[in-house]
């Protein structure tokens, strides 16, 4: 076998690999053994089946699995003895068996990148402190969703956050298109028939049930029926009800009522919440910070092929959304720039991140991708088996495996760029480092 490297552009190699008739004809006189070992034939006893008989019946599917063992073993080679780290789809541009056997085959190669030293690299390091501000105002929330729900007096004045029914007309052009009828609504918890939270909450300002509202607003592109959907009406609307979530007092019953022995305790517990909260929080930030500073300061060439594979598909579904959108065509080339840049910026992130994970030989096991999947598990209410059997389906596994590998690359980083040189972690958790002294 033989195997020649040749440049194919920026980035892009082309490998050429030949082999004589010989080695074709070996490689094909060993599968037909193999499978006259297999194959069952009438007349014959399992695994006793002649070469002739089997060369006659099998012959050309004997020929494809030699040429494609041979291909696959001879494309393997040429990448260990050049260290080539393809990336990205791999071009089949030819096969020639007339003499042997020539494959030619193109693809990118991994960009060369030079990784800053963790000490060039800063983080926010603030101290985690949770003042009793902090502790009252989870108090007061706490106390809201404990609460209940009462019906607004008659004198109550509407605020944000109240319910209401309503009941009147939507009028477009001088004609009723809709009748309310307990038409729902949460004040200033979203749109009200196309007008934003914001303008809702100040058209309730000093109302109170039994009052009478009236607006004019664009009515939304879901508003029924169809035909008066994104057109100016006129909402004229009375207020029938109205409802208020009342908040509990925050006292030893409330804490009795949450399962907790005293308000003290209580309190206590809120704090360590908002503590943890801080931390995740500070440490995402850290991370942020970490992949902004890698973005910044390395140089990435990046693949040609890749590239365009990616801004293509990108592209094509954006720009066909935008279109169906009725965007003009200066919308359209700012949304191109724009995803170009996004495309870039997001396949230079993950060669950056893939050259952190190869210096700090970051592998991905098992427990790794079964922790993944139960927290998503969780986090859906489903089985973990059935979002195990939708990845498989779906063939999202190796996305999966390639996000857990990115964080924990970044996470390697973090503990070195912060000083935390910890001992290696154990098989399975997050920083585990494969080596010559681990014993799996």
């Amino acid at each position: 076998m033989q195997a020649t490297i040749n440049d194919a552009g920026t980035l892009r190699k082309q490998v050429t690999v030949t082999y004589s008739e010989a080695e074709v004809a070996s490689r094909q006189a060993a599968v037909l053994k193999k499978l006259s070992g297999q194959v069952k034939l009438d007349g014959f006893r399992p695994g006793k089946s002649s070469q002739s008989v089997v060369a006659k019946r099998y012959g050309n599917a004997a020929v494809q699995q030699a040429r494609e063992e041979l291909a696959d073993e001879g494309f393997n080679q040429a990448l260990k003895q050049h260290s080539l780290k393809p990336i990205g789809p791999i071009t089949n541009e030819s096969l020639k068996s007339e003499k042997g056997l020539e494959v030619v085959v193109s693809f990118d190669v991994k960009p060369t990148i030079t990784l800053p030293e963790p000490s060039a690299i800063t983080v926010t390091k603030d101290e985690v402190t949770i003042a009793e501000a902090d502790v009252q105002a989870a108090l007061d929330n706490l106390c809201k969703r404990a609460g209940t729900q009462g019906a607004l007096e008659a004198n109550e004045i509407i605020i944000a956050d109240d319910g209401v029914t309503l009941t009147g007309t939507v009028t477009v052009d001088g004609k009723e298109v809709r009748k309310l009828h307990d038409f729902h609504h949460l004040v200033g918890g979203y749109s009200l028939l196309g007008t934003k939270p914001e303008d809702v909450i100040k058209l309730f300002d000093g109302k109170k049930v039994g009052d009478t509202l009236e607006f004019t607003t664009t009515l939304p592109k879901t508003f029924s029926p169809k035909d008066a959907a994104e057109k100016e009406a006129k909402i004229s609307v009375t207020i029938q009800t109205g409802q208020r979530q009342r908040a509990a007092v925050a006292d030893e019953a409330l804490a009795t009522r949450l399962g907790v022995e005293s308000l003290a305790v209580l309190k206590t517990r809120l704090s360590d919440q908002l503590k943890q909260q801080k931390e995740t929080e500070l440490h995402q930030k850290q991370i942020n910070e970490i992949t902004e500073t890698l973005l910044t300061k390395v140089q990435v060439d990046l693949p040609p092929r890749l590239l365009e594979n990616a801004l293509k598909e990108n592209l094509e579904q954006r720009l066909a959304k935008a279109k169906e959108e009725g965007k003009s065509a200066d919308e359209l080339a700012k949304l191109s720039e724009e995803i170009k840049s996004e495309v870039e910026k997001g396949l230079k992130r993950h060669l950056i991140v893939d050259a952190v994970a190869e210096q700090h030989q970051v592998q991905v096991t098992r427990e790794d991708l079964e922790s993944q999947i139960q927290m998503a598990a969780m986090r859906s209410n489903r089985k973990p088996q059935d979002i195990a059997d939708q990845l498989q389906k779906s063939g999202q596994v190796n996305q999966v495996v390639s996000e857990i590998r990115e964080a924990k690359a970044l996470e390697v980083l973090l503990d070195k760029v912060l000083g935390r040189f910890v001992a290696n972690p154990g098989h399975g958790e997050t920083g585990h480092v494969h080596g010559p002294d681990c014993n799996h």
